[in-house]
């Protein structure tokens, strides 16, 4: 488990870093309008991508908030620094990524992305950190399931954050430990 939340954490911190984004609200304050538009786009997207039909999860969405504004500002994140984990870890674990431009040519350097409102014509999650998510969760559940554990993707969230005129998203899920 440990070495699947470990691995998870670094997808997941991949993910986060990708999904950030930015939003210009016209005065550089915050956008709570743009924000849960960003939310949405990538909920949307992960439902696809996972064949679920999650609404957005409150603690998720908690905890992605907290890590973007943690790391807000950071011009390349190393794989530790993109990811935060909470829950148990034992029955359930939630983990979410900030969402990471996967044009880096540094393996260790996680240049957020991000959206200005103003310049953004239509919200598109970015299919890479997406997908990096999914992996994840399969490869954490995979593990498991080679330890005689069941693990159940229970929830999936998106939290966006728009701090200096910048909209940062992170993406995560819930696993919860159903063996026995």
């Amino acid at each position: 488990m440990k070495k699947i939340k470990r691995f998870a954490a670094v997808l997941l911190a991949g993910i986060m870093a990708l999904a950030l984004l930015t939003a210009c609200g016209g005065s550089g304050s915050d956008n709570p309008e743009f924000d849960a538009e960003v939310e949405s786009a990538y909920l949307d997207a992960l439902n696809k991508a996972f064949k679920t039909s999650f609404e957005n999860d409150d603690a998720i969405r908690a905890l992605a908030v907290t890590h973007i504004a943690e790391k807000s500002g950071a011009d390349s994140l190393t794989g530790r620094a993109r990811c935060k984990t909470d829950g148990d870890e034992t029955t359930v674990v939630r983990q979410v990524q900030l969402c990471f431009d996967t044009r880096s040519s540094k393996p260790d350097a996680y240049v957020p992305l991000f959206y200005e409102a103003a310049k953004t014509d239509a919200i598109k999650a970015n299919y890479t950190n997406v997908q990096a998510l999914l992996s994840t969760v399969n490869k954490e559940r995979g593990g498991a399931k080679e330890n005689g554990r069941t693990l159940e993707l229970t929830a999936l969230g998106v939290g966006a954050k728009t701090i200096g005129g910048k909209t940062y998203v992170a993406i995560g899920f819930e696993l919860t430990n159903t063996t026995p």
